[in-house]
């Protein structure tokens, strides 16, 4: 009877894990620090679907299914430690595998993997569904019947938190100290002032016209939100690198569509918006969606958001959701369930009905 007494202590260590993330989480979780911390985690972030078919240089978070084309690449150029133990990619629905990771952290996929690509960062890729993928150098083992529920449960955390955040940041009202000037080639905003900033635009203004250059600067203490108004957004103007854009936040709060037609630098926060980039320039900046879309002709480089946005803590609402630290041990704790389980099956030890 030893194994069965075992059963109850493993499932009660693993509600433990789950309940002390449960309680942090009610007395720390701030929708607004969870969103903060997730877009300094990941390069992209899609709620829903995620389509690649060029260079990502950071880790990827995908809620619903990823599809990746041959010259899908997760590059490891200068990602920041993960304190979490982020996966290099983590889906929570099926992943159709191409190209190469090469970031470590492994892989996890809540649904069904299948695919042949090349995994050069951590050889593990765990999964959920079934598995018909190829990698070399790679062991591919099964996470348990509710892996996938882990995944999206974390979805939902990171969804409601950024989508807060992002609510948030549009009701601030303009900094004074923020101008915008220029001409019918160059548009300019400059950033006087250290600390939060903000501008609040339309959607006519940050389309501007089509040849027609983008250009920021701002002191080495300043962050800058550009709050975006319109459902349809398409920029169609270069945008090209400048010194700070890793705290520059574009948050297109309302957007439904998010087209970037041409190189764009910052960051990009469309929590209700299908995004597309890749069309003809890179991306230099966290990208943040409902889905994405990421075509050949351009890139999504690791400019992870650096800037402070602590500030608003004081005006956000406490939510009752794990805080990124309490993520990884949400997943230990549902393995362990699954494993408990498993074991108790193979021993035909399963209570009868009654």
């Amino acid at each position: 009877m030893r194994p069965f007494l075992k059963l109850p202590m493993v499932i009660a260590g693993a509600l433990a894990i789950l309940s002390a993330g449960a309680a942090q989480a009610a007395l720390v979780g701030q929708s607004i620090s969870t969103g903060i911390a997730a877009m300094k985690e990941w390069n992209v972030v899609s709620f829903n679907n995620f389509q690649s078919y060029n260079h990502v240089d950071g880790r990827v978070y995908v809620g619903g299914s990823f599809t990746a084309g041959s010259n899908f690449t997760i590059q490891n150029n200068n990602i920041p430690a993960s304190q979490y133990g982020t996966p290099a990619l983590t889906v929570g629905g099926s992943a159709q595998m191409a190209g190469s990771v090469n970031a470590g952290g492994g892989i996890a996929v809540g649904g069904s993997v299948s695919g042949n690509f090349n995994n050069n960062g951590n050889n593990v890729v765990t999964y959920g569904g079934s598995n018909s993928a190829f990698a070399n150098n790679t062991s591919f083992q099964y996470g348990g019947a509710n892996f996938a529920s882990t995944i999206n449960a974390q979805t939902n955390d990171i969804k409601a938190s950024l989508t807060s955040l992002s609510q948030n940041l549009a009701t601030l009202a303009n900094t004074a100290g923020v101008t915008v000037g220029g001409d019918s080639n160059n548009q300019m905003i400059t950033v006087a002032n250290s600390g939060l900033n903000v501008l609040n635009w339309s959607e006519a203004m940050f389309e501007g016209n089509s040849n027609q250059q983008l250009q920021i600067t701002l002191p080495t203490n300043a962050t800058l939100v550009i709050n975006v108004a319109g459902t349809d957004i398409d920029f169609n103007r270069n945008f090209n690198r400048f010194t700070g854009d890793n705290r520059v936040l574009f948050n297109f709060y309302e957007a439904t569509t998010v087209d970037i037609g041409r190189q764009f630098s910052g960051s990009i926060l469309g929590v209700f918006a299908d995004i597309t980039g890749g069309n003809s320039g890179n991306i230099d900046g966290t990208v943040i969606g409902n889905n994405v879309r990421q075509n050949a002709n351009g890139e999504i480089h690791n400019n992870y958001f650096q800037g402070d946005l602590s500030s608003l803590s004081s005006t956000s609402n406490p939510v009752v959701a794990p805080e990124p630290s309490t993520w990884a041990m949400l997943i230990l704790g549902f393995g362990l369930i699954g494993a408990a389980m498993r074991a108790r099956r193979g021993r035909g030890m399963l209570p009868q009905a009654a």
